[in-house]
């Protein structure tokens, strides 16, 4: 069956229109009222002084509606045009009670639509952890083998496709953090997007699932348990008996087949669970490297070469930007092309048609008046001058003698305490953030709900916490 075949063609209609929103806001208030009463159906006036309550407070401009055409001001008028509109889109219907009062009922695809709608905008995150411990304790629970299709294997097979869809749902939510860095940002909207990152995701699901939610707890005992139904003969006609009653499939043979699909897709989701997690971690990678990346390119001195670039970049950008219907085709300023050295190199090799010269003349090399190389002094300077570069460098080596030496004799510090009197401190901050997850590191941090802004730099402080392995580096 196709959803046009349960919705009227118009079904979506309300939410494609100038008052979206409106109807959005309207759908909410009429799904809450149904949550006290014992079905979708409500009262239709319950229904009206909600609605009104809502044109009178919030939503106070005027409606114009396509039925007529005429501006609408009065709250109730508007209400019932509302009503009106779901009604006709298959949304709601009327119906009349016993006693003659006209109740609105919410269709079920309606309503399953609305919840739909508030998981979005509630983003709420899924506990991988109650999910998996539901999957383990069905498939532990003895008792339920007595219907093993419709205690265990239904269940199960609910449940693992809900984790499987979480962890989809938090791969794309990296992806569109990956995507929004590579718009135009400022390097302070970075920073901020980077610290949110660790606050939502970083801190919250990615670190939850490598840890106490870690499949690692669950999974062989889970793949052993289906394979076990699986091997057992009499348990699994017990559980194609009840998945022919409960799925209606006449077939015997047609059933068994999608049984053990349904239970082979279950045992191939938990083999394949890395496969998923190395992508999550993939994508992590690359989003914090984006975010540092690109933050550094913004925050680079003007004196350094990645500087300059920056430079020349945000100066050609505003001059092609400074005519919005500018045709990219047509003869540009020299100065523009001038800026790229852009020229065809040709070269002839051995594959070239182009007959190379072979020439008969041959001298003895000349003897070099200087040694090639350099010599020892250059050699120490040089070597002097790697050095202090590294010393500059925020490696996870530097990092940690950093942090160890901000530590002193003291078990923790706030990172609001740390220096931060230009970019490159706050980049050090960045990096202090980065390397605390890494348990190889002489320290770890624990964040705190608390924004700090220290000489113009804002940012959520965190607490810097000396490790276990705090010794010589």
């Amino acid at each position: 069956m196709q959803l046009f075949q349960l919705v009227s063609d118009d079904f979506f209609k309300p939410l494609t229109g100038k008052y979206k929103h409106i109807y959005i806001d309207c759908l909410e208030i009429i799904y809450n009222t149904y949550k006290t009463e014992l079905s979708f159906g409500v009262d239709k006036e319950v229904i009206m002084s909600k609605l009104v309550e809502y044109f009178d407070e919030v939503s106070t401009e005027e409606m114009v509606f396509e039925e007529d055409d005429q501006s609408i001001s009065n709250s109730r008028e508007k209400a019932n045009r509302i009503l009106r509109t779901l009604k006709n889109c298959n949304w709601i219907e009327d119906e009349v009670a016993n006693d003659y009062l006209v109740r609105v009922n919410l269709f079920d695809h309606a309503a399953t639509i609305i919840e739909s709608f508030q998981k979005i905008i509630k983003n709420e995150e899924m506990e991988y952890q109650s999910v998996l411990s539901q999957i383990h304790g069905t498939l532990n629970n003895k008792a339920a083998y007595i219907k093993p299709y419709e205690y265990i294997i239904k269940r199960v097979s609910e449940n693992t496709e809900e984790l499987i869809i979480g962890l989809k749902k938090l791969n794309t939510m990296i992806k569109k953090r990956i995507d929004a860095i590579t718009r135009d940002k400022t390097a302070a909207e970075i920073v901020e997007d980077f610290f949110v990152y660790q606050k939502d995701i970083g801190s919250k699901a990615y670190h939850r699932i490598k840890t106490s939610d870690n499949i690692s707890h669950f999974r062989l005992s889970i793949i052993e348990k289906l394979r076990g139904i699986l091997e057992d003969e009499e348990m699994w006609n017990k559980a194609l008996d009840g998945f022919i009653e409960i799925e209606q499939v006449n077939d015997r043979l047609q059933a068994d087949e999608l049984l053990k699909g349904k239970v082979m897709y279950m045992i191939s989701s938990f083999n394949n669970f890395d496969d998923i997690i190395d992508e999550i971690d993939l994508k992590n990678t690359k989003y914090i490297s984006s975010a540092i990346a690109r933050a550094q390119f913004l925050l680079s001195n003007s004196s350094n070469m990645e500087g300059k670039i920056k430079q020349i970049l945000s100066f050609l950008a505003d001059e092609f930007n400074k005519d919005d219907i500018i045709n990219l085709n047509e003869e540009s300023d020299g100065i523009f092309l001038d800026v790229f050295d852009i020229f065809p190199q040709n070269f002839i090799d051995g594959d070239s048609i182009y007959l190379m010269p072979i020439t008969r003349k041959f001298e003895i090399p000349k003897v070099l008046d200087q040694p090639l190389g350099l010599s020892q002094d250059e050699r120490n300077l040089m070597k002097i001058k790697i050095q202090e570069k590294n010393k500059r460098r925020f490696s996870k080596n530097n990092i940690n003698q950093f942090v160890l030496k901000a530590l002193n004799n003291n078990k923790s510090i706030l990172a609001s305490t740390l220096p931060l009197k230009d970019k490159r401190d706050l980049i050090r901050i960045i990096f202090i953030s980065l390397y605390g997850r890494d348990k190889s590191s002489k320290y770890y941090i624990e964040p705190l709900n608390e924004q700090t802004n220290i000489n113009g730099f804002k940012f959520s402080d965190f607490k810097i916490i000396r490790g276990d392995n705090d010794g010589d580096i």
